[in-house]
């Protein structure tokens, strides 16, 4: 079930997880662990690129995204990846869910170098690996990956790489196939994404939801239309408005 409250890392010190429980005479104990905040965001620009692995993304060059910094910085945006982009792409953040993907990613030399996020469960199976995902909202790794973008006091989150399942016994997933993935002939329904989707731009009102497609003109879900932090630009748009 989806839990996402409007909350910021400005007020995250730690959070507690459980790491044991034990059922004795109808009772559960349980043993709770601190988990202190790792990480200090310091971010200026108030700017990030949430990046999912739907094919809208496909035909931009993720390597511009490096390019956005302006005078000292100060048009530099941040970027939030989901799951199997680490095999292309370095963000500054990556979001780790589903268990085969956990697996390989805590297995190869990326983990090493970069800030990972997973769940507590992940956590635990995988010590010293994974960053915590603040407050899980145990959603997609896309709206994972935007919440942590609004959680870490972005006011403006493109959204690449993002889009629905809308047609039958087709995945629209770049890495369809792979590890991690079902099959490109998968059926795959995105309802509870979108679902997601709306309830994150409704609690984070505040922050301005940015959907890059190739055109900008996708069918946007009934669900978003009415979204007033919501809007959708094309390729070119997006160049201008980052600075890439």
């Amino acid at each position: 079930m989806l839990n996402i409250h409007k909350r910021y890392r400005s007020g995250y010190y730690h959070e507690d997880i459980i790491t044991e429980r034990s059922l004795e005479f109808h009772t559960w104990n349980q043993t709770v662990e601190q988990v202190p905040n790792a990480i200090t965001n310091n971010q200026i620009s108030n700017r990030a690129i949430a990046i999912g692995n739907n094919p809208t993304r496909l035909g931009f060059d993720l390597n511009a995204l490096k390019h956005a910094s302006g005078l000292l910085g100060a048009n530099t945006v941040q970027t939030y990846g989901c799951n199997a982009l680490y095999r292309d792409f370095q963000p500054d953040f990556l979001v780790a869910l589903g268990p085969d993907i956990v697996e390989e990613i805590s297995k190869s030399n990326y983990i090493k170098d970069n800030i990972v996020y997973a769940s507590a469960t992940d956590l635990l199976e995988y010590p010293n690996k994974f960053y915590l995902i603040p407050y899980n909202p145990y959603a997609d790794a896309g709206t994972t990956a935007a919440y942590i973008a609004a959680f870490d006091g972005h006011k403006k989150i493109y959204m690449l790489g993002y889009g629905e399942h809308d047609t039958d016994n087709v995945n629209f997933n770049v890495y369809a196939g792979t590890r991690g993935y079902d099959a490109y002939e998968a059926d795959i329904n995105s309802d509870k994404w979108i679902a997601n989707r709306q309830k994150l731009f409704n609690v984070y009102f505040d922050v301005d939801f940015v959907w890059v497609t190739p055109h900008g003109r996708n069918l946007i879900p009934e669900l978003l239309k009415y979204c007033p932090n919501f809007r959708q630009i094309d390729f070119r748009t997006f160049v201008l408005e980052c600075d890439l």
